[in-house]
């Protein structure tokens, strides 16, 4: 049977689904939850990959995604297979741990983003067990449970730095009245299915979104496609930021010279910290080449710098990737 592609391209968003074989159990503890995020945040980092939902069922898992370097294929491989080896050899069972691909279809825009993923966090009240309970049990076990992105959308956790805020950013006046609309708007879906988004996931299973972008993805795929076995997922062109670019937008932001960016310990302060985070993001390089440019540091050394840059409050970041972007 053929293996339908997907499409690729740079900043693409997605939702991604991936189930265990035949339906069977993917999560059996606790322990193995931890391990999986532990894999995601990994890989997360490693590829460049903008994680801003995700839900672990007990047999399958959603993440809503963004892929500045065009790169889905690759970061699901290396999660899947790290977590199959993990799995295999902690619970003494061979063979497939996954059931085949996993599901992927592009998103078009933020409005449908927004909707995904209030369908991805519904996930653990539409099971056949919680549709027999009342609204309020629903409520009580979807505020509960743990192993989502919920809890942080909803304030009861904070963002880790491994995952992005961005769907609540301007979603309300401040931090707290965004908390308390979007825990209105996921409870309103609650006992009622999303009619309008579950409709357009139907649609495809290609691309989320208005008719255009579908019919868009679904032509770029018929006309890539040779519809046999061998059929390879569509990459369209991308074109990384070169860091000597990036390097001349960050020290004009900060007023220092290209060779300071090469010095070692905080001789800069944060404008090494964003090069070097703009550099994972949209130049498409490895963190060991990232490292070699930035002073001779390691790969390990670049995700420890990423860490910090993170957490660095100072720094708008879109208004930079704006510029990167601009030339």
């Amino acid at each position: 049977m053929p293996r339908p592609p997907r499409v690729e391209y740079s900043d693409a968003l997605y939702h991604v689904t991936s189930r265990g074989n035949a339906r069977q159990t993917l999560f059996h503890t606790d322990h193995d939850r931890q391990r999986f995020l532990i894999q995601l945040q990994d890989n997360l980092e490693s590829y460049g990959v903008v994680l801003y939902a995700w839900v672990l069922m007990t047999n399958h898992f959603h993440l809503v995604v963004r892929t500045p370097r065009a790169n889905l294929s690759r970061f699901m491989q290396r999660l899947n297979s790290s977590y199959s080896l993990y799995y295999r050899c902690k619970h003494g069972k061979p063979g497939h741990v996954l059931g085949g691909r996993y599901k992927a279809p592009a998103i078009e825009d933020e409005e449908y983003l927004l909707a995904v993923t209030r369908y991805v966090h519904l996930n653990p009240i539409k099971t056949g067990e919680q549709k027999r309970r009342t609204r309020a049990e629903r409520v009580g076990y979807l505020e509960a449970y743990g192993w989502s992105s919920y809890p942080a959308y909803a304030g009861k956790a904070t963002f880790p730095d491994w995952m992005s805020d961005h769907v609540l950013r301007g979603y309300g006046r401040n931090r707290k009245e965004a908390h308390r609309r979007y825990r209105a708007y996921v409870h309103a879906g609650v006992l009622e299915n999303d009619a309008p988004i579950l409709e357009v996931m139907k649609a495809s299973p290609y691309a989320i979104g208005g008719a255009e972008f579908v019919e868009k993805v679904e032509k770029t795929l018929r006309d890539r496609s040779r519809g046999d076995a061998l059929d390879a997922d569509v990459s369209l062109p991308w074109r990384g930021v070169e860091l000597d670019v990036i390097d001349r937008v960050v020290c004009e932001k900060y007023g220092i010279r290209p060779e300071d960016l090469r010095l070692h310990g905080h001789a800069v302060g944060v404008a090494k910290l964003v090069a070097v985070e703009l550099a994972a993001r949209r130049s498409g390089k490895t963190l060991r080449a990232i490292g070699a440019h930035y002073g001779e540091i390691t790969g390990q050394a670049v995700a420890m710098i990423r860490q910090r840059a993170r957490r660095e409050k100072r720094v708008d970041w879109r208004e930079l990737e704006q510029v990167l972007d601009g030339g």
